[in-house]
């Protein structure tokens, strides 16, 4: 049985978003880790192209972003004090 927690609007918009957006991020990345292991040849010193460091910046964005979602989240819940 999920508490009662999982059923509170406030939750659902201040965690359970930022833990989306967190693994939005994150896929973003892995995207971006994939692209550069088939493109082998920027390891011979060629610089990455401008979508490809667009990929990433967007991609840590939302995973830090996300991340601090879920922290004001759990405090605006309750959940966490300081």
């Amino acid at each position: 049985m999920q508490p009662p927690i999982f059923f509170d609007p406030v939750f659902v918009v201040n965690v359970i978003a930022g833990w989306i957006l967190t693994l939005g991020g994150a896929g973003l990345l892995l995207v971006a880790a994939v692209w550069s292991v088939v493109a082998g040849e920027w390891l011979g010193g060629q610089p990455k192209p401008a979508a490809y460091r667009g990929l990433c910046a967007i991609g840590v964005a939302a995973f830090v972003i996300g991340w601090l979602w879920q922290i004001v989240g759990y405090y605006r819940t309750g959940a966490l004090t300081w």
